[in-house]
């Protein structure tokens, strides 16, 4: 139950703030002077984090206790960041297809050093590797104009925690009411002292907290908040112990604190501007990598071609411009892990934990996206309130498996303490907080595929970029042919792996982020930025399988129809792709009708899923002996750009049309998964997934009407124990009721506060374009829900 303060900032959020986008600030602001010009850029960079604290404005809302508003900068939409590059400077980072948005983000820092020893500790720790360095009579000036970069960016965050103070204070002198003028003169005391100094209670602990994150992500930084419930507990733990604070206190803090994580939604996006260009969540494309489809990654991520386009009220919705927009329009990569086993190896699960839990349902945010670690030593009321909450519409919080991701970074060689402290990204990648360097490539498995077909020409562009692997007469056996696809998607690992060895550190060169570097370990004891090359102690590069159902069950429909029934040629698949099925009517019956599909507990896919699976692992694992700058796990992912990636795509052997979605992440193509979740599960189990703890979670989505009351409960805790106990990774549930989800579409003024998962977060599914909704729609079993 709601306070009535808490139920007052939710109607504001959904009855007032939703219906229209913030404002975009520093769209044409350049801070590059006379004075600074001749300046090392990092030390530009850090003035322009300093300009942030300065310029952001300043607004405190009724009834709020955490204060600070960033700058309106999504995913979806791209950021806008104050300019302090030199035009040669510009020119320079543009041939990599780099400017000064490209600052990555996804790497978690780390927040509690914030907290417990504040920018004060930090200033220190930056002062003492100052004075080391001029102790040995030969400084290093880059280090140097690091740490000068580093101090102007935390001043930033100084002033504009002073600059909150000084407004709460003037208007607690002129409020009327006595119980909100003792909350804003609190206020004012907490700005005060957070972030410089360490917290010392709760309100300051989310304060520090959520003022660190508003400078860091207008910056253009787009990053999670980590283990919150970990990182805050000490300061829960002693205000209530204390007396200083209630439980119901408590409640009201934290959920002040996540409202101001969702105060930039908009559940209509065509009002959105649109900031994104080819420099968003670029790391660099050394010009023998780049090609006339790709920015920042183009038709293998789905990112820069499809988002920067803008809606158009006069195309089809399924259109190009259309079919893809605002999909994460409301989304910040800002990811926050509850529960999980803490570094010392005992569970983690504290009383804040579960109240970030149920707040985030009952108020109904989207934002942030809501994780949830899991282990044999979690306790049962843990379990069960996570499937309170997955019985309903929210997609959220996604389960993740200790028990197979701490062993699967110890695998790749992160010591045990620092495995069990593992938290994610804004997404569902797995890191290290304060350690990671983190970057990821998709390798699209069905375009592979594809060019077995063609001979390595690709059919939407009818460009030459696989392999030529040779006519298809002479592949006499399944086995011969899946061996030239298994070339196809080699080739495209080394090349992704050595993309990110050429690019590594180049991002330093336009867009540094010395703030962030302050809350990273390394950087001040080498006095390098976090984005150059190979400081931190993890440099992760997940390399994906991308459109693995798809494949897998082209590859079964292969080996069934042409090597085994002889019902088909290669041929005749080759054709049938070429013509995006027009024509193929008989072929593509015996292809939906005939041949088993992943998702089933069927051995027949699922023996190629194996191979799929292993054989990309066992690949990717050699680049461990190639070279040692970089770790290289394995994943499965398409994040929620899984239409933007089929998009990009032909038809393929599975029956799927051309430009039509893939299937998300590690799920069965939709609607093919006809046995329901406990065969799906069995499916995605069957191969081991310790090299694919960085990421491959499996999406599931239930109808509603089958999780209804306590047995409901029961139900959903059995799925996630016998996903965990069989060795999945991470699971993320929808639960829905399908006619909900249609009316909705044609209602959506009635389902305002419905949600559903698309990937890598969840998002309000009337703010999605109608292909996606479509989509969703369709990924809700056919068959018996409980098996």
């Amino acid at each position: 139950m709601l306070s009535e303060r808490l139920q007052k900032i939710k109607d504001r959020v959904f009855d007032v703030e939703f219906h229209e986008p913030n404002t975009w600030y520093f769209a044409d602001v350049n801070i590059l002077n006379d004075e600074n010009k001749n300046e090392p850029l990092v030390v530009r960079k850090g003035l322009s984090s300093k300009f942030l604290g300065e310029a952001l404005p300043v607004v405190i809302k009724p009834d709020e206790l955490i204060v600070g508003n960033p700058n309106m900068n999504s995913v979806g939409f791209g950021s806008v960041v104050p300019q302090y590059a030199t035009p040669k400077e510009e020119a320079y980072g543009a041939k990599y297809k780099l400017n000064e948005k490209s600052v990555w983000g996804h790497h978690p820092p780390y927040w509690e050093k914030v907290l417990n020893i504040g920018f004060k500790g930090i200033i220190a720790e930056i002062g003492d590797a100052i004075e080391k360095q001029y102790d040995t009579g030969h400084p290093d000036m880059k280090a140097i104009a690091e740490y000068r970069a580093m101090l102007a960016g935390i001043e930033g965050v100084l002033i504009f925690a002073e600059r909150h103070a000084q407004e709460a204070l003037k208007m607690s002198a002129a409020e009327e009411n006595a119980d909100r003028r003792r909350e804003l003169f609190q206020i004012y005391k907490n700005c005060s002292r957070v972030p410089y100094f360490p917290a010392e209670t709760l309100w300051e602990a989310l304060q520090a907290y959520w003022f660190t994150y508003c400078l860091v992500n207008s910056g253009g930084e787009f990053v999670p908040l980590g283990r919150v419930d970990q990182n805050v507990y000490p300061f829960y733990k002693m205000d209530i112990e204390s007396g200083r604070i209630t439980k119901e206190e408590a409640r009201d803090l934290l959920g002040s604190f996540l409202a101001k994580c969702n105060e930039r939604v908009c559940t209509d996006t065509k009002k959105c501007e649109n900031h994104y260009d080819f420099g968003v969540f670029s790391q660099g494309v050394p010009p023998k990598f780049a090609n006339d489809m790709e920015e920042t990654g183009g038709h293998e991520s789905g990112s820069y071609d499809s988002r920067s386009l803008m809606w158009k009220d006069e195309d089809d919705p399924y259109s190009e411009n259309n079919f893809n927009f605002g999909q994460s329009a409301n989304d910040w990569l800002m990811n926050m892990v509850i529960g999980g086993l803490r570094p010392d190896g005992e569970d983690g699960t504290n009383e804040v934990s579960y109240e970030l839990l149920n707040l985030r349902f009952e108020m109904d945010f989207v934002m942030p996206t809501l994780s949830a670690r899991v282990s044999r030593k979690t306790p049962e009321s843990f379990w069960r309130a996570l499937s309170e909450c997955l019985k309903h519409s929210q997609g959220e919080p996604a389960i993740y498996n200790d028990d197979l991701i701490i062993p699967g970074f110890v695998e790749i060689g992160v010591p045990l303490e620092d495995a069990r402290n593992y938290t994610n990204d804004g997404c569902w990648e797995c890191l290290i907080p304060g350690k990671s360097h983190f970057s990821y490539a998709h390798v699209q498995n069905l375009r592979c595929l594809e060019w077995v077909l063609t001979r390595g020409k690709t059919l939407l562009t009818g460009e030459q970029e696989g392999i030529d692997t040779g006519e298809l007469s002479q592949y006499e056996d399944f086995e011969d042919f899946y061996q030239a696809y298994c070339k196809q998607v080699n080739s495209q690992i080394d090349m992704q792996v050595e993309k990110r060895l050429e690019n590594l550190g180049l991002s330093c060169a336009i867009a540094p982020d010395p703030l962030m570097s302050s809350m990273f370990e390394n950087c001040i004891e080498k006095g390098r930025d976090l984005t150059d090359r190979a400081i931190v102690p993890y440099t992760f590069h997940l390399v994906l399988i991308t459109g693995l159902s798809d494949t897998v069950d082209s590859l079964t429909a292969i080996k069934k129809l042409v090597f085994e029934d002889r019902e088909a040629t290669l041929e005749d698949f080759r054709d049938a792709v070429i013509h995006d099925w027009d024509g193929y009517g008989e072929l593509l019956h015996k292809v939906r009708t005939q041949c088993p599909k992943y998702g089933n507990d069927d051995d027949y896919a699922d023996e190629i899923l194996l191979r799929v699976i292993r054989d990309f692992e066992d690949h990717v694992s050699g680049w461990r002996e190639r070279q040692d700058e970089i770790m290289v796990p394995c994943g499965i992912g398409t994040f929620e750009n899984y239409a933007a990636l089929g998009w990009n795509l032909s038809a393929s052997p599975d029956g799927r049309k051309a430009r039509e979605a893939l299937a998300p992440n590690y799920a069965p193509t939709p609607g093919m998964d006809i046995q329901g979740p406990t065969a799906v599960i069995k499916s995605a189990t069957k191969p081991e997934l310790l090299k694919y703890y960085c990421g491959c979670p499996l999406d599931i989505s239930l109808n509603a009407s089958d999780f209804m009351g306590d047995v409901g409960t029961m139900r959903m805790t059995g799925i996630l124990k016998s996903f965990c106990e069989l060795g999945g990774c991470i699971a993320t549930i929808t639960t829905c009721d399908i006619e909900e989800l249609k009316d909705a579409r044609l209602h959506p003024e009635n389902h305002k506060n419905l949600m559903v998962r698309m990937g890598g977060l969840s998002a309000y599914f009337i703010a999605m374009s109608p292909a996606q909704q479509e989509n969703i729609i369709q990924r809700f079993s056919k068959g018996a829900l409980i098996k």
